[in-house]
């Protein structure tokens, strides 16, 4: 989906709807309030893709044996070997 967003005031959407579905369709659609940005429209296959990204944060203490070797037995990318410094101190912590 492309990045850039349209911004329309949310009278103007009420006035045009069928318009800016279908622009929403294309790239998302910001309605404004008062000036500012109150929600955002997509296409459900978006909204659901973003769904799937939510991530739980939790500590590296919380994990359990089987996990931490799963990823210490991943290969790091470039520039990981920090993060594997800190994942290995936090473990033997």
């Amino acid at each position: 989906m492309a990045t850039s967003m349209e911004i329309v005031p949310s009278g103007e959407l009420q006035k045009q709807f069928g318009r800016y579905s279908d622009e929403a369709m294309i790239r998302p659609v910001g309605v404004s309030r008062n000036g500012r940005v109150r929600f955002v429209m997509v296409p459900v296959d978006e909204y659901e893709r973003l769904r799937r990204r939510e991530r739980i944060a939790g500590r590296v203490e919380d994990l359990d044996d089987e996990t931490l070797e799963a990823i210490r037995g991943v290969e790091p990318g470039r520039g990981a070997q920090d993060a594997e410094k800190r994942l290995n101190a936090a473990a033997a912590g």
